[in-house]
């Protein structure tokens, strides 16, 4: 450990990334070699989907596509500059220097997902999955496709949603991830009110719940994919008269619906609808609702 005051970037670089979020209370849910997994610092989350390589002395969330250095890391976590971080959150404090036996490598981008092919919904695995999750196979494959994609260079398959720059959101029961690039998904069909959902299974979970009640599509729908849309979100969501949000039960879905309010006070925070619950899709399996047929 050692003291430093107005530490350089270089300097900032050279703390122990694993010792440092055990300062902050962190520690890592599963750890595989050099790979320390944990439940992300940015969000609340049940599945583990940010990593640090200690080797490398670098980390990467899965759940929002971002990575990089503590200093990366920082300004992410206290919404503060890089000289804020080094001088306010790091400068005068005892900090974990990594072990000079690890020799930090240049870092190279995390794994890229490529896709390989797409195709309509088929895979039996997957479809069990989406029962599991109370959706569907006839709403899934309106707005799902089956993609193949590599990754770390092997080959897998699961469920793609693609959102409005040909970047996919691509799940399974044991993956959740994207292939860049990151963006909105805008369903548009005409009409003058739209529905806000931070992820498409949730999405998928609003139209399920209004089958159920046998209501049909009056809509239009936008699927941010990451919170850290709103602000790509808040010019679309302006030529909308009507506004519903469907957020997340949780510090980031608080964030999220209190910036897109803050733009547009018209915006109605529907999180009533399943309050108790972490998302729609929690509501929707604790109701068992879904009348499925396989293919």
């Amino acid at each position: 450990m050692k003291s430093n005051v107005n530490l350089t970037c270089s300097q900032a670089k050279a703390i122990d990334v694993v010792s440092y979020l055990s300062t902050l209370g962190f520690e890592p849910t599963k750890i595989k070699a050099n790979q320390f997994w944990y439940l992300s610092p940015f969000r609340n989350e049940k599945t583990p989907s940010f990593k640090v390589n200690r080797l490398m002395n670098r980390w990467y969330d899965f759940g929002e596509g971002i990575g990089g250095s503590i200093i990366d890391f920082g300004i992410r976590y206290y919404h503060c500059s890089i000289s804020e971080f080094l001088n306010s959150y790091l400068g005068g404090r005892p900090v974990p220097l990594q072990n000079s036996d690890n020799v930090i490598q240049p870092f190279p981008k995390e794994p890229v997902l490529l896709v390989n092919s797409v195709r309509n919904l088929s895979t039996i695995s997957l479809i069990k999955y989406l029962a599991s999750r109370m959706i569907s196979f006839e709403l899934a494959s309106i707005y799902l496709k089956e993609v193949s994609y590599t990754n770390s260079g092997r080959q897998f398959y699961g469920l793609g949603f693609q959102n409005n720059n040909g970047g996919w959101e691509i799940r399974s029961k044991h993956f959740k991830g994207s292939a860049a690039p990151k963006f909105l998904t805008h369903l548009c069909y005409g009409s003058d009110a739209i529905q806000v959902f931070e992820g498409f299974m949730n999405f998928l979970s609003f139209l399920q719940l209004d089958a159920a009640a046998g209501k049909s599509r009056s809509s239009d729908f936008l699927i941010l994919n990451s919170t850290t849309m709103v602000a790509q979100a808040i010019p679309l969501l302006h030529t909308y008269h009507s506004v519903n949000l469907y957020l997340d039960n949780d510090p980031a879905g608080d964030k999220a619906t209190c910036l897109i309010k803050l733009e547009l006070p018209k915006a109605k925070d529907n999180r009533i609808l399943f309050a108790g619950y972490s998302d729609l899709n929690e509501y929707l399996c604790a109701q068992g609702i879904m009348a499925w047929t396989p293919p």
